[in-house]
């Protein structure tokens, strides 16, 4: 970059600077403006909110119609009641229409965030000013400021919350152009090259840099160097130069002609070499000062003394390094190899070069595929490619080539090069590694046999002690006194949990080891099949709230997956009336769904332990610990992901993820 090229950047990276201070001043006013409307909009509605619970205390109806700014209403559990024209168009739901949550829409990054804020809100009554990034019906994402307060009964008792959403997005990007702008201006200034000093009319410093700094030894920091007088710094600085008086004498002879100097040469004491520009500026034909920039041309001057040993230099490394070098012209002619080829083939440099390289590696039935990777080369494509070669004393090998189009200096294709590895070992290890996989394989297979043989065996004895067992108390039933009878109930009970347990370790060991194809598999449907199958007492209830997808992938397991998430829902909602909701939100490469009870509830230290296969924390004769960790080998079959948030006596939320698109390995295997 040139000094006049310099100086123009500096000029209007300053303009750019008031205009951007212009632009914040701005902002800062409109946002102080709004601010004072909402607070006298958030006045009014309470107002009018007030007067209309007065009247009427089961219903809203009618408040804030008029409101700019989207307005809603909702109760404590973020299900919205009312809303305006300006909510619709800024969410994209209509209340009208449909239900739906507010606090749903917030983006998942953003969930510890809004509940905070609406902790905040329940324990100070409202909150100011809080930001959030929500996703609209239509999925965009945009970033809102909210302004709510509770709404309070007769009773002084929370009944709802009402509260005004504004999109800030537009603000919050013009606010980070602005910071962005500013960051440039002080990185351009700071990272230039070279460097910089700008004075007034008076020999004063205005502006300078770290480079210049660094430059002249200056033990200050650019700021402190402002408002300087340049004589004086000159006067200092000269002791670094060969000749000292001259460098001073110079600037005196620059500044006083205010003529425009450029590549000004100055040789310092430790060997550097500066290179100098001066600037003169003017404002309406009147002098107001003037630009150095100071340039280290040091390396820049000797790089011609030293150009051809770092030619050398990289000559002597590609005739030594490890990889095999080859250059060819347009008939596959070879031009030249670096000592490294010359070992993978056997030959010496001299017998190799002015030979044609297909002709004298390429086996029969691989000649035809380097003549296609020859005129790819022509047509200027680079690519990597496996071939085998039979090198001088007749050994086949197995390369790896990496060719790219050599060109000259107007662009044309003159040839190629390429780089070349001998990895016929690899290939050795890549076969034995095939074959161990293949044995692996059919080792899995003869352990989930030996499994099932397994389980057959120690439940044949478990069903006799059962039977066993059934004729003792018919034989003995008058005999038997509660405590015998109390002690038999017990050993079935056990022999059960004993069955069910050996069920539950063959399935666990089962997952991922059948061969069933993955097929298009409509969860609506199944969940619906899984409810009617499943015993759900009447005081639950089980609502799906979003539409369930359509994914590839194994029903069985799938069911699996639900019915067991649902059924321990049911199973551990100890309230009055139980509700169940299921949620699905679709994300770029998984769904992510999540069932939620409000039941007993998990505490934290638990929320990890309870997917650890048997591991339980409520120890029933129908319960083996194994459960979850069932779940979480399917989820982990799908490559998704499963947790759990819940705090203890607020119910649960399982969450867990899928991915879109599904393949299991004997699918993979065969199209492969």
């Amino acid at each position: 970059m040139n000094a006049t090229n310099e100086i123009e950047i500096l000029k209007r990276a300053l303009k750019l600077e008031k205009a951007s201070r212009k632009a914040a001043e701005k902002i800062l006013e409109e946002k102080s403006t709004e601010l004072y409307k909402l607070t006298q909009e958030l006045k009014l509605s309470n107002n009018k909110l007030e007067k209309l619970l007065k009247e009427q205390t089961s219903e809203l109806k009618g408040v804030f119609e008029n409101i700019i700014d989207a307005y809603v209403v909702m109760d404590l559990w973020g299900n919205v009641l009312k809303m305006n024209e300006a909510a619709v168009n800024l969410l994209g739901y209509d209340k009208k229409v449909e239900d739906f949550n507010l606090i749903s829409l917030a983006d998942f990054s953003e969930i510890d965030n809004v509940m905070e804020g609406f902790e905040l809100m329940m324990t100070e009554g409202a909150i100011t000013n809080f930001q959030v990034k929500i996703n609209t019906k239509q999925g965009e994402q945009k970033l809102v400021q909210i302004n709510a307060g509770v709404i309070f009964d007769a009773d002084n008792r929370p009944m709802a919350a009402q509260g005004i959403v504004r999109d800030i997005t537009k603000d919050k990007e013009a606010e980070e152009q602005l910071i962005q702008s500013e960051n440039r201006l002080s990185i351009l200034i700071k990272n230039l090259e070279s460097g910089v000093l700008l004075e007034d009319e008076n020999r004063k410093i205005v502006l300078t840099n770290k480079k210049f700094c660094d430059l002249f030894k200056i033990p200050l920091q650019p700021d402190q160097l402002i408002g300087s007088d340049c004589l004086n710094s000159a006067e200092q600085s000269k002791g670094l130069f060969d000749d000292p008086e001259a460098f001073v004498n110079r600037i005196n002879e620059i500044v006083e002609k205010k003529e425009l100097v450029l590549a000004d040469e100055l040789h310092m004491i430790n060997g550097n070499i500066l290179e100098r520009d001066y600037i003169p500026v003017f404002s309406d034909s009147k002098y107001k000062g003037h630009l150095w920039s100071y340039k280290d041309v040091t390396l820049k001057r000797k790089y011609r003394h030293s150009i051809e040993a770092e030619r050398q230099k990289y000559s002597n490394i590609i005739a030594n390094m490890n990889l095999g070098l080859i250059e060819v012209d347009n008939e596959d002619r070879i031009l030249m190899v670096n000592q490294s080829f010359a070992d993978l083939s056997g030959y010496t440099k001299e017998e190799l070069i002015g030979k044609k390289g297909a002709k004298l590696f390429a086996v029969e039935n691989e000649i035809k595929e380097v003549k296609q990777e020859i005129k790819k080369r022509l047509n200027g494509e680079s690519n990597s490619y496996e071939v085998d070669v039979k090198i001088k004393n007749g050994e086949t090998r197995h390369w790896l080539i990496s060719g790219a189009p050599n060109y000259d200096i107007n662009g044309n294709v003159i040839g190629s090069i390429g780089i070349h590895l001998d990895i016929t070992d690899l290939k050795k290890l890549e076969l034995q590694k095939e074959r161990l996989l293949k044995k692996l394989e059919k080792s899995n297979n003869e352990l989930n046999e030996y499994a099932h043989i397994v389980s057959h065996d120690l439940k044949s004895p478990l069903r006799s002690i059962d039977a066993l067992v059934q004729w003792i108390k018919e034989d003995n039933k008058d005999k038997l006194d509660n405590a015998s009878l109390k002690n038999l109930g017990l050993i079935e009970t056990t022999l059960e949990k004993m069955e069910q347990l050996i069920s539950d370790v063959l399935e666990y060991s089962s997952i991922g080891s059948d061969k069933s194809q993955s097929k298009s598999v409509n969860l609506n449907t199944l969940v619906e099949n899984v409810l009617e199958m499943l015993y759900i007492p009447k005081h639950i209830e089980v609502k799906i709230h979003d539409k369930l997808p359509i994914i590839s992938g194994d029903k069985i397991k799938l069911q699996q997956l639900f019915q067991n998430l649902i059924s321990n829902a049911v199973k551990f909602i100890d309230k009055p009336k139980g509700k169940i909701d299921i949620h699905v939100k679709g994300l770029p490469n998984y769904y992510q769904f999540s069932i939620s009870d409000n039941g007993i509830g998990i505490e934290e230290k638990f929320h990890e332990k309870i997917f650890k296969i048997f591991y339980s924390l409520n120890k029933s004769k129908d319960s083996t610990g194994i459960g979850l960790s069932i779940i979480k080998k399917i989820v982990n079959l799908y490559d998704g992901k499963i947790w759990v948030e819940s705090n203890l006596g607020q119910g649960s939320t399982f969450y867990f993820t899928l991915k879109k698109k599904y393949e299991n390995s004997s699918v993979s295997k065969k199209r492969q």
